[in-house]
C-alpha cells in the first residue's frame, strides 16, 4: 500500500509546484529601497499604439516616501492618477514598436526626488492590418486607365518616368507596415505577353522623423528576407523599369498586398490595376496575304482569269491617343494571282488599293475579333499583264503579318 501511495503523493506535489509556478504574477516588478519594496503591475502583457495602459503601484510601509509616480521613456506619454495607487496613460499612435522601460519617481518629505528603474517594461507591438491599396497608392506622371479599353497613352519619356507612389500619410495610424506586390506585364497588340516582372516592397506611415523612419525601415528589411534589395527611397515611390517596349504595346500594372507575407484569405478586390499604352508612330507599315473576290470590273469584256491570292504592303494611319488603326488603308502589291509571285499574261497583275477594313472598324468600337484577321471591301486600281488597266470592287479577307 505504501508503495502505491508514495508515487501518488509525489505526483500531487509536482502538480502543486507546477500550478504554483504557473500562477506566479509574471507582470510584477520591484524597485528596492532600504525600507520599502515598490511593485509595478500592468493590466496587460503587450500593447498596441493607441491603447490605454492601466498601471498599479503596490508599496510597502515607509516613513520617507510621500508619493510614487510611474514614468515611461516614451515621447508624448504621461501617466495620470486614476484612483488609489492606480495610473492610466494612452500610448501615442506615432510610437514605434519596441520595449520601453518603466521608471518610478519617488518624492520624499524633504522635497528630494529620486528616479529609479524597475524590472518592468512596456511592450508595444506593431499593428499589422492590411490597408486599402486604393487609399495610399497612385501613379506618376499620370494615372492610367482602369480597363484595357481606357488605357492612357504615354510617350517614351513619360514611360521612363513611370512610378508607383505611396501616400504614406494616408495609411491609418494603427495599420502598421504595408507589404506590397507590384506586378507589371507588357502585352503586344495581339494580347501576347512580351515581358512580366514583380517588385515586392514595404511602406508604412511615417513615425515622425527621418531617423526613426530609417530605423524602422532597416528593421522591416532585416526581418523579411525578400525585401533585402529595396532602398529607403522606395518607401515613397517605386520606379518601373522596362527592357524594351514595342510601339503601341500595353503596360498593365497591378498593385496588391503581398500575400506571401500577409498569410490569410486572398482579397482580390483590395488592389489597384492601371493600363498604359506606349505611343508609337502615326503611320505603320504592314504586309497582308488576302483572298479577294471580284464583285465588279469596269472592263468586264476584257476578261482576266483572277486568281485567289493577293499579297500587298499596306500603310496604316494610327490614332495618336487611341493607338487604333484607321479602318481605311492603302495597299500596293500583286493581285488576282494563284501565288504571290505567280504573275503572267492574263492571270493577275499589280494593284494599288484602298481597303475598308470592317474588322478594324469593329475594334474601334471595342468589339474584339480575331487578331491579325482583316475583312472588308476593296477599291482596286488593277494593272494586269497583257490586258488593259481597270478598276475593281472586291470583297477580301486577309491575314496581316
Amino acid at each position: 500500500m505504501r508503495k502505491v501511495l508514495f508515487p501518488c503523493l509525489l505526483c500531487l506535489c509536482m502538480v502543486g509546484i507546477v500550478r504554483t509556478q504557473a500562477q506566479k504574477p509574471a507582470q510584477f516588478s520591484r524597485s528596492a529601497r532600504e525600507d520599502e519594496i515598490i511593485t509595478v503591475v500592468l493590466d496587460k502583457t503587450n500593447y498596441f499604439p493607441g491603447d490605454t495602459v492601466r498601471l498599479m503601484i503596490k508599496r510597502g510601509d515607509s516613513t520617507l516616501t510621500t508619493s510614487v509616480t510611474p514614468l515611461v521613456v516614451m515621447g508624448g506619454m504621461e501617466f495620470a492618477p486614476a484612483g488609489h495607487d492606480s495610473h492610466i496613460a494612452v500610448i501615442p499612435n506615432s510610437i514605434a514598436p519596441g520595449s520601453y522601460r518603466i521608471l518610478v519617481n519617488i518624492a520624499e518629505i524633504n522635497g528630494r526626488q529620486t528616479i529609479r528603474e524597475t524590472e518592468r517594461s512596456l511592450e508595444v507591438e506593431e499593428r499589422q492590418v492590411v490597408e486599402q491599396i486604393s487609399k495610399f497608392v497612385s501613379f506618376t506622371p499620370l494615372d492610367g486607365g482602369s480597363e484595357l479599353q481606357t488605357a492612357v497613352t504615354l510617350d517614351r519619356e513619360q514611360i521612363r518616368a513611370l512610378q508607383v507612389v505611396f501616400s504614406r500619410d494616408s495609411i491609418g495610424y494603427q495599420m502598421g507596415p504595408q507589404f506590397v506586390s507590384i506586378k507589371t506585364s507588357v502585352h503586344l497588340r495581339d494580347g501576347t505577353v512580351m515581358q512580366s516582372f514583380e517588385r515586392r516592397v514595404v511602406t508604412f506611415r511615417s513615425y515622425g522623423g527621418q531617423e526613426k523612419d530609417r530605423a524602422m525601415f532597416i528593421q522591416y528589411r532585416t526581418a523579411y528576407g525578400p525585401y533585402a534589395a529595396i532602398s529607403a527611397a522606395e518607401l515613397q515611390r517605386v520606379l518601373l523599369p522596362f527592357d524594351s517596349l514595342p510601339p503601341w504595346s500595353i503596360i498593365k500594372v497591378r498593385v496588391e498586398p503581398d500575400y506571401t507575407i500577409r498569410i490569410g484569405a486572398y482579397d482580390r478586390s483590395n488592389s489597384v490595376t492601371q493600363y498604359f499604352r506606349v505611343r508609337g508612330p502615326a503611320i505603320e507599315v504592314g504586309f497582308s496575304l488576302g483572298i479577294p473576290k471580284v464583285l465588279y470590273d469596269t472592263r468586264a469584256v476584257d476578261t482576266v482569269n483572277y486568281g485567289n491570292t493577293s499579297a500587298m504592303v499596306r500603310f496604316y494611319s494610327v490614332g495618336l491617343e487611341s493607338g487604333n488603326r484607321f479602318p481605311v488603308s492603302l495597299g500596293m502589291g500583286t493581285f488576282g494571282v494563284d501565288s504571290p509571285i505567280d504573275v503572267g499574261v492574263g492571270r493577275g497583275g499589280f494593284a494599288v488599293s484602298m481597303f475598308l477594313d470592317v474588322v478594324e472598324l469593329m475594334r474601334s468600337f471595342d468589339i474584339e475579333f480575331m487578331r491579325n484577321i482583316n475583312a472588308g471591301m476593296e477599291l482596286t486600281s488593277f494593272f494586269s499583264i497583257g490586258k488593259r488597266a481597270r478598276l475593281l470592287i472586291n470583297a477580301q479577307m486577309s491575314l496581316a503579318i
